[in-house]
């Protein structure tokens, strides 16, 4: 039972996320959204904010695991499309499946430091994979470019309230990839 108090306290938040901005949202308004105590929500959270950041770290957890399996496999995703089509599925099913979070703090109220994280993480991993695994000259700018392309392209997704199939944008995100490979 507890366990399923602090998941819908989760999923409630997240709910309220995406009507009001972080700093309109208070703990009472999270308790009754969740049907739980005052109590329930303090045995899980010392405040709002410790709620918010344990909500990100759980994203941001989940998507450095998947990079550092980006980077382990990286030769063999660099020669093979397939793979590259598979990381491109999962990062965009993994969106789908939590769109309403993503929505929230990447376009209804953005959140600058949770989208800092985001970006200051994949750029380190984008280094990190141009350094060990190529010979492309600028990695830094390059890094860039990649990361701003995508994170556009996931902002409007988000935005279209995610229309288009995970698989479509992944098949989307390959093409792009294939023509900047090219042009590389």
């Amino acid at each position: 039972m507890k366990k399923r108090a602090r998941i819908k306290i989760f999923i409630n938040t997240i709910g309220l996320m995406e009507n009001y901005a972080p700093e309109e949202i208070t703990i009472k308004m999270i308790c009754a959204y969740s049907g739980i105590n005052r109590s329930t929500f303090y045995d899980y959270f010392q405040d709002k904010y410790d709620l918010f950041e344990q909500i990100q770290n759980y994203h941001m957890s989940r998507y450095q695991k998947l990079m550092h399996i980006v980077y382990q496999d990286f030769e063999t995703i660099k020669k093979d499309n397939q793979k590259l089509l598979q990381f491109f599925r999962i990062i965009f099913r993994y969106i789908n499946r939590f769109q309403r979070f993503f929505r929230a703090i990447f376009v209804t109220h953005p959140q600058k430091d949770v989208i800092i994280k985001f970006v200051t993480f994949t750029h380190e991993s984008y280094e990190r994979l141009l350094n060990d695994y190529t010979r492309i000259s600028d990695k830094i700018y390059f890094a860039h470019y990649l990361i701003g392309g995508q994170l556009g392209v996931i902002h409007t997704w988000l935005r279209r309230d995610c229309t288009e199939a995970p698989e479509a944008m992944a098949q989307t995100m390959l093409v792009n990839t294939i023509k900047m490979r090219q042009q590389a």
